[in-house]
């Protein structure tokens, strides 16, 4: 079987991060490349040999992709989705999916119609430490969870450096919730599913949210308290408790390990392993080859909930983009 061929759309920070860790693996091959400024396309295709395309019409005729990945504003993936599936190619685009529900829905009909298959590249549900969380919570290991707690941040300095300034402009959706406040959200979904109701504080200003906390309630009692910032840190460690022990996770989005703890707080084992971004890479290139039209690790379903979750936050803060990114 030889290597996964990959067209990329988007030259920032997040594709150069993703496509050195997937060129490197030797089961993927980066071809093409699109992005809005040709002069950072061309420095990055060059990297990989690949071809780069000065529109994205042109790199979808014309190259032999085997799939796309989007990277580019959480704006343009809505656009950039559609018509990759209405050229029948493959996608997997960045987090978060587009920039509300509708948009998500509207995607996975056409993806479903084509027959073309499309997923959300949100990491932390490919990762080897949180799907072997995953299993010892289905096997009992802690009980029924109760609570999670977790937090994400980019701080704005950090972002202004290396993302530029597309956080801070609502034209690009930007803001916490959409950057990094998924996290939480995707996380806290795939324990619990979608909460009976969700309450969503936040501090605005210039038309984006910079702090956001939500807290998820669940029939029977169990609760998710979540926290997204671009101003200061918040801790990155996630932690489940259930009945009978608790899960700490050192960086829950993309852990290298986790610790397992019994109902009286000792240590019962840890759980090790590798992190990165091929692993979204590999599920989308595997789905493809069984002709599977999403993977089952991040689900069109999976997807939209959260999608929807996000939409109910912003209806809470009182959030709104402007309506030509929002429009379907």
């Amino acid at each position: 079987m030889g290597r996964f061929r990959w067209g990329v759309i988007g030259a920032g920070m997040i594709a150069k991060a993703a496509c050195a860790q997937v060129a490197k693996s030797g089961r993927h091959e980066i071809v093409a490349v699109y992005s809005r400024t040709y002069d950072r396309a061309l420095k990055f295709a060059g990297k990989y040999g690949a071809k780069c395309y000065t529109t994205l019409k042109e790199m979808l005729g014309d190259c032999n992709v085997d799939a796309v990945y989007v990277a580019t504003p959480h704006s343009s993936h809505y656009a950039n989705a559609l018509e990759c599936i209405e050229a029948g190619k493959p996608v997997l685009v960045e987090k978060a999916f587009t920039v509300n529900a509708a948009q998500a829905e509207r995607v996975f009909a056409l993806a479903k119609e084509k027959g073309v298959c499309v997923t959300e590249a949100m990491w932390t549900r490919f990762q080897p430490v949180v799907l072997e969380v995953v299993d010892a919570i289905e096997n009992g290991e802690i009980g029924a969870v109760k609570r999670f707690t977790g937090g994400f941040s980019t701080p704005a300095t950090w972002a202004r450096r290396f993302l530029s300034d597309r956080l801070f402009k609502p034209e690009y959706a930007g803001g916490a919730l959409l950057d990094v406040g998924v996290y939480p959200l995707s996380f806290a979904h795939m324990l619990l599913g979608v909460p009976d109701r969700l309450e969503c504080r936040a501090e605005l200003a210039d038309g984006i949210d910079y702090r956001d906390e939500m807290t998820l309630h669940y029939d029977g009692g169990a609760v998710c308290e979540l926290r997204c910032t671009l101003k200061g840190l918040e801790s990155f460690t996630g932690v489940i408790e259930g009945e009978r022990g608790k899960i700490v996770m050192p960086n829950y989005t993309r852990p290298k390990k986790a610790v397992v703890f019994d109902e009286k707080g000792r240590k019962k084992r840890v759980i090790n392993g590798n992190r990165g971004y091929v692993y979204e890479f590999d599920a989308l290139a595997d789905s493809v080859r069984r002709g599977e039209t999403e993977s089952r690790f991040m689900t069109a379903e999976d997807t939209v909930e959260v999608m929807k979750m996000m939409d109910e936050c912003r209806k809470q803060i009182g959030l709104a983009y402007p309506e030509s990114i929002e429009s379907t």
